[in-house]
């Protein structure tokens, strides 16, 4: 792919911030520091192999350079080109909100009254879910919400595993 002066350049620009603000990040899940420890060749080389070098950039529809598992640094054999939307949902995936988030989350919802017909699909989709019943109480009910909570694996029933 052979790109003009002028894309290099903004290319070239792209990486330098992204090398300048390398300080200002969040530290990953494991409390290390996050650095980009390639040279801009290698950067350019990743974007270039990936095909989706003109769709970079952030927001719906466009491309980011992530790290696997969002462990380590930016770093060859460390980095793969996702979409935008993908990379947000891993690194959502699995995080525990915090009570006081949860709070605003359900003020922000408060008042807001589900119509008759939302709610007829509600019970309509629930009514479709089949039955289950627990292996170990017994107690029975439909696949999903309240019996994957609480019967299965974490039934009361069962004997808490020695941590």
């Amino acid at each position: 792919m052979k790109l003009t002066d002028d894309e290099l350049r903004k290319l070239r620009n792209a990486f330098n911030v992204q090398k300048k603000t390398q300080a200002n990040r969040k530290p990953d899940r494991n409390g290390n520091a996050i650095r980009l420890t390639m040279f801009f060749e290698e950067w350019l080389n990743v974007w270039i192999d990936s095909g989706k070098i003109a769709l970079r950039g952030s927001g719906r529809g466009k491309f980011c350079m992530s790290r696997k598992n969002d462990l380590g640094d930016y770093a060859i054999g460390n980095v793969e080109i996702k979409s935008c939307e993908e990379n947000s949902r891993e690194a959502k995936q699995g995080r525990m909100v915090s009570q006081c988030t949860r709070n605003k989350m359900s003020a922000s919802r408060a008042g807001c009254a589900k119509d008759k017909e939302h709610k007829a699909k509600l019970s309509e989709t629930h009514r479709s879910l089949p039955q289950v019943k627990c292996p170990h109480c017994g107690t029975k009910g439909r696949k999903g919400g309240a019996m994957t909570r609480h019967h299965f694996d974490r039934c009361k029933s069962v004997a808490p595993h020695p941590a």
